[in-house]
């Protein structure tokens, strides 16, 4: 056969050579709901054993990973733990079988998947990577209530790139390491705990349409990532070769990364950024604490509010921001407002349906319209700061005009002295409006923190979740760069900080651009710090600077990105 090229989306950077190997993991659970209530005492007993040896696996999963790979990644597995504790989680199982005779086996499927897709329904990437951690909890405990000799085999059994439709974190750290060359999966994202995982074993990781995954079969040769976003099939001689020297190329990259632990990301004529941390749940403060940020650049308070089935009150929010200010003691805190309404509004809130929920009734818009919600809200992170001596950071998420802010710092202003707590109001930048229009909130905002995400979609017009406009959408337009490069000038000469969150500062051509355009903070997934850290103490702010002038001017995305990657592959830094 001919050699030939599928297109694919990068999880985990680096390239891989080897023979395919499909993984089929075991067959879904045969629904069953008819149980007799005299056998659905059993039914419990084999569920709760289940859980205790579900929690024990994870206990010495946890231990395993952070002897290898460190404790941010145990605390992956240090998370599942504390999901799979809750009473709430295991009482929903236990209901469906006391009160509807589900098998142990399906109520697990029913509410596990129930779980996962409430988190893939939501708009924020990260908090949808979620969705795969509540999967990879239930086939744990279903696997617990029945394993089988296969289950425990050794896989891969022989050195292979590994083919699967998706992987959760469980199957990632379970499959054997000296075997596993790289994945190529239908479904994932690069938030996802098993894209972090493979990241960090150094195991190259590839998302491609579904419909091409059959045409991989077991023994086919493929190169992972010879170029960007690509797999290469039955790659000839002259490809193995190059593939075989880039991944040498890799382990010596690997090697480096290492003793930048602890060290600061300064550049080589001494300027210097934060590299923070994005989070979305206390479940992610682990790995928060683990990767030792600067600070915190993004807490999605969010999470919180979806929970739980009201609203909670001053006394639960209090105390939940403690916990976060916590997590990193005496550095910087940036929570942004309950950012909710459009397409995710709160399950027990009645919500308008919108046409375009994107451009609808959702973060500060929804607050202004609520005001005992904001009030409260701000209080209690006010209230966290008097405890902990912290002062914190407030951002105000889809802020379009500075009488949006004004009411934010007002209420600020009020509650302070009341409190005795301490912060700083800061917009969140979204909208092209409020990136052109910077100067006009003087006064009323300390700090902006760039939303690449949705100011990538407002200013290109191009829905960030479209499958059919997919190719269009990249934080690597000039243009979405050019709004970026403006609103950090005017923000620094109206004397606020600036800083970028997201995730487009974990993509390594992307960090260098952000350099280049002169945030001083740059918030990312935890997972990316070491590699962020590298570059920029690898080159000057003039490098960055000049590649930032030179990207502007050119016509794509794809252009932009490519100028980037030959930025960093001069330096040796991919």
């Amino acid at each position: 056969m001919a050699m030939y090229k599928i297109a694919a989306v990068t999880l985990s950077d680096g390239t891989a050579l080897g023979s395919v190997l499909n993984y089929r993991p075991a067959a879904a659970v045969e629904e069953r709901k008819d149980i007799p209530q005299e056998e659905r005492a059993f039914e419990k007993k084999r569920l709760e054993k289940a859980v205790e040896a579900s929690l024990k696996e994870l206990e010495q999963l946890a231990d395993e990973v952070r002897k290898t790979l460190g404790d941010d990644k145990a605390a992956i597995f240090e998370c599942h733990h504390v999901i799979l504790e809750d009473e709430d989680f295991q009482n929903d199982m236990y209901a469906l079988i006391d009160g509807s005779g589900y098998t142990a086996s399906y109520a697990v499927q029913v509410v596990a998947e129930k779980n996962a897709i409430e988190m893939e329904e939501l708009e924020d990437s990260y908090l949808r990577e979620r969705a795969a951690d509540f999967r990879d909890i239930g086939q744990r405990l279903i696997s617990c209530l029945g394993r089988t000799e296969e289950d425990s085999a050794v896989f891969p059994p022989a050195p292979a790139v590994v083919v699967a439709d998706t992987l959760s974190p469980g199957e990632t750290v379970r499959f054997c390491k000296k075997n596993l060359l790289g994945f190529i999966v239908n479904k994932g994202g690069r938030n996802s705990h098993a894209a972090i995982l493979a990241r960090s074993i150094g195991v190259p990781a590839v998302v491609i349409p579904e419909n091409m995954s059959s045409l991989l079969k077991d023994g086919m040769r493929v190169v992972l990532n010879m170029e960007n976003d690509s797999v290469v099939v039955d790659p000839d001689e002259e490809t193995c070769r190059a593939a075989e020297k880039l991944e040498k190329k890799q382990a010596e990259r690997r090697e480096r990364l290492a003793p930048l632990e602890g060290k600061p990301a300064v550049t080589t004529d001494g300027r210097r950024f934060g590299l923070y941390a994005n989070a979305g749940s206390i479940r992610d403060l682990p790995l928060v604490a683990a990767a030792n940020p600067d600070g915190i650049g993004l807490y999605r308070t969010e999470f919180l509010f979806m929970e739980q089935d009201s609203l909670p009150n001053e006394e639960i929010q209090t105390t939940y921001y403690e916990k976060i200010i916590n997590t990193v003691p005496g550095k910087p805190v940036i929570f942004r407002l309950l950012d909710i309404g459009g397409d995710k509004p709160l399950p027990y809130m009645p919500h308008p349906a919108e046409k375009n929920p994107f451009l609808g009734w959702r973060g500060i818009r929804f607050l202004l319209d609520n005001p005992d919600i904001l009030r409260t809200q701000i209080r209690s992170m006010l209230l966290a700061s008097a405890a902990t001596g912290t002062a914190v950071r407030i951002m105000v998420p889809m802020v379009a005009c500075p009488s949006e802010m004004e009411a934010v710092k007002k209420i600020i202003d009020e509650e302070m002295p009341r409190t005795g707590g301490k912060a700083v109001p800061g917009m969140m930048v979204e909208t092209p409006a409020a990136a052109v229009t910077v100067s006009a909130f003087r006064g009323v905002s300390g700090f902006i923190s760039i939303g690449s995400n949705d100011l990538t979609q407002y200013t290109i017009a191009v829905d960030r979740e479209s499958g059919r406009l997919g190719n269009l959408y990249s934080e690597f337009h000039p243009g979405v760069l050019g709004l970026m490069k403006k609103a950090v000038t005017d923000a620094r000469g109206a004397g606020m900080e600036t800083g970028i969150c997201g995730e487009f500062a974990s993509r390594p051509e992307g960090a260098a651009l952000l350099a280049g355009i002169g945030f001083d903070e740059l918030s990312m997934s935890p997972a990316a710090i070491p590699s962020v850290k590298e570059i920029i103490r690898t080159c000057s702010e003039k490098d960055f600077s000049e590649l930032v002038d030179r990207a502007l001017v050119l016509p794509s995305a794809e252009a932009v990105r490519g100028e980037a990657h030959d930025f960093l592959e001069a330096r040796r830094l991919l």
